[in-house]
C-alpha cells in the first residue's frame, strides 16, 4: 500500500506547476523578434530563454511538434521545435543547445524583464 501512495505522491509532484522541472535555468527577457513557420514570418515577443529553449508570446498559430526558425541576436536563425502552445504563449526547444559563450554574448544584447508573467 505504501508503494501505491508513494507513486501517487510522485504523480502529484510532477503535475505541480510550482515545481521547476527544467533542465536549464531560464532568464526573463523582453525582446521582440520573429519566427518562420510553414514559410511565413510571424512576430513574437520572447519572454524567457535558456541555452535549450525559450518561451514567447505570439498571435501565430503554431502546432506542437512543428519545426520553426527563430531569430536571436548574435546567432540569427535558430532551428527549434514547438513543445507546447497555450493561450498565445509558445514554448520552444532549440534543435541544438546554444554554446555557453555565444549564449552569454546573446544575453548581453537582450533587454532583461523585470517581472514574471
Amino acid at each position: 500500500m505504501s508503494s501505491v501512495l508513494a507513486s501517487l505522491a510522485q504523480v502529484a509532484r510532477l503535475r505541480d506547476p510550482s515545481i521547476n522541472q527544467r533542465r536549464a535555468q531560464r532568464v526573463l527577457v523582453d525582446m521582440v523578434s520573429h519566427i518562420m513557420a510553414r514559410g511565413r514570418t510571424h512576430r513574437v515577443r520572447v519572454i524567457n530563454i535558456s541555452e535549450l529553449g525559450l518561451m514567447c508570446r505570439t498571435d501565430a498559430e503554431v502546432f506542437i511538434g512543428e519545426r520553426v526558425s527563430v531569430w536571436l541576436p548574435v546567432i540569427k536563425d535558430v532551428e527549434a521545435e514547438v513543445r507546447w502552445a497555450e493561450d498565445g504563449r509558445v514554448g520552444m526547444e532549440f534543435r541544438e543547445p546554444i554554446k555557453p559563450r555565444i549564449y552569454e554574448a546573446m544575453l548581453s544584447l537582450i533587454p532583461p524583464r523585470q517581472t514574471a508573467w
